[in-house]
């Protein structure tokens, strides 16, 4: 067997074992993820989180139900996160529940993060965020509105888009049009 021969397999194998270079951003978001996620857990237990995770370099958070506006006023004040701008609150409807979800912005810090809460489908609720972030409340109402997910302690709770003798609401899945 040539010189060149055996090069050939040895050079092919550690070709194998380097790993493909990290992405930057998954490792920033991955360094945020860890803070974050280790602020919440030391405050709050571990138990306050259902899901962690990056989401198209976001950490995000999906916060059991009754810490929800607990944990949102902890990202918001702790002077190490400052969470002070929330930048878009959605809603969703899955199979067996609602889930919210909330991506708020640190001005002072540079980057994201998004919080997620679910409800029950039949007369789910989850806590009302608008003490905490004003703007919440009428995204709140929205997806009330739309998806018929409460919000506890929300100030005015009713309908923002559609007629109050509305009936159901027509972003769930099993929303049927009637004439």
């Amino acid at each position: 067997m040539s010189e060149e021969n055996k090069k050939a397999p040895v050079a092919e194998k550690a070709a194998e074992e380097t790993p493909a270079p990290v992405d930057p951003r998954v490792e920033k978001a991955t360094t945020h993820l860890e803070i974050i996620q280790g602020k919440i857990v030391s405050e709050f237990g571990e138990a306050a989180i259902e899901e962690a995770g990056l989401k198209q370099f976001v950490p995000t958070f999906v916060i059991k139900n009754e810490l929800y506006a607990d944990v949102a006023e902890f990202l918001r004040t702790e002077p190490t996160l400052l969470f002070n701008y929330p930048q878009c609150m959605a809603g969703t409807d899955y199979k067996d529940y609602i889930e919210v979800y909330l991506k708020i912005h640190s001005t002072t810090h540079g980057y994201d993060v998004a919080i997620k809460a679910r409800g029950d489908r039949d007369n789910g609720s989850v806590p009302t965020l608008s003490s905490v972030y004003p703007y919440c409340g009428w995204e709140e109402r929205e997806i009330y509105d739309l998806l018929g997910l409460n919000f506890r302690n929300h100030p005015d709770m009713r309908r923002i888009l559609l007629q109050d003798e509305w009936n159901g609401h027509p972003l769930r899945k099993d929303y049927v049009v009637r004439d």
